[in-house]
């Protein structure tokens, strides 16, 4: 697929390996935590579920917050890592997904997909479909 970012089958290749564990298990440990992961699953999951954009409020930074304290509470030293610049190509491909985003809530206005066609507001037709049964 055109535009994927990340190691192409990691997570099958990483699941025999793993296995859940609570939280409690790691108490005493230090655990290092990807910025990036967690505010992008905030971003994602802190938005309105009427127009799917970002809430006013900007709750991410609290959201933030808690886990760091919830990790704390069970005794457990985070380790904050934020990585360094976006590489060009991720780059462009988030600035592409946001122009799209746009086009999509914005309603009515031409689509193009990921084969650079015209999808002619698939959303909106999408959402019709379903709304019409």
């Amino acid at each position: 697929r055109r535009g994927t970012m990340g190691v192409k089958n990691l997570w099958r290749l990483l699941l025999p390996a793993g296995h859940r564990l609570s939280i409690e298990t790691l108490s005493g440990q230090t655990l290092a935590i990807d910025a990036s992961i967690w505010l992008a699953q905030i971003s994602k999951a802190c938005r309105d579920p009427e127009t799917g954009r970002p809430l006013p409020n900007r709750p991410h930074v609290r959201v933030f917050l808690l886990r760091l304290m919830r990790l704390l509470y069970h005794r457990i030293r985070p380790v904050v890592v934020f990585d360094g610049a976006m590489p060009e190509a991720k780059r462009l491909e988030l600035a592409r997904r946001r122009r799209r985003r746009e086009r999509l809530w914005r309603g009515g206005e031409e689509d193009e997909g990921d084969d650079g066609t015209a999808s002619g507001g698939a959303l909106r037709r999408a959402a019709k479909k379903i709304l019409v049964r």
